[in-house]
């Protein structure tokens, strides 16, 4: 494997971000094309959710749209984002985050904090998801 490049890497680093951000962007305005554009429709994806049980990609895909289609807002807060680098197609996400959801009941649910890791692979010329794993307490319901 060829050694990257300080500007392939900065490269690399900056569209994860920027994918991070659409993320975010999507959740924030309840576009779920926009927030889950980036998780890999493909047999291979695996997510691994907060109370360890394991999803395929449709199966994440629906678990959040039918959440989202319940609150009226949501709001996700940044504590700290990392990328690594694993190799010119390869890279680690690392977010730590909050969660404030409104539903539309009224009620809210909070998560103070939360983990989460992303293996993001290049295929064909665009950065998807293939792994992603969450880690958290259970939401505070406040009604």
């Amino acid at each position: 494997m060829n050694k990257l490049t300080q500007v392939e890497k900065e490269t690399i680093e900056k569209e994860i971000k920027n994918i991070i951000d659409e993320l975010i962007r999507g959740c924030e305005t309840l576009d779920m094309e926009m927030a889950f554009g980036m998780f890999s429709d493909m047999p291979e994806f695996l997510m691994i959710g907060t109370d360890g049980t394991q999803c395929s990609y449709d199966t994440y895909l629906k678990n959040n749209i039918d959440y989202m289609s319940t609150c009226s807002s949501f709001k996700l807060t940044t504590f700290n984002g990392e990328v690594r680098i694993l190799d010119r197609d390869t890279a680690v996400y690392s977010w730590a985050y909050g969660v404030q959801a409104k539903l539309k009941t009224g009620e809210e649910d909070i998560i103070d904090r939360a983990g989460a890791s992303f293996i993001f692979r290049r295929l064909n010329d665009k950065w998807k998801v293939v792994y992603y794993h969450e880690a958290s307490v259970p939401p505070k319901r406040i009604s």
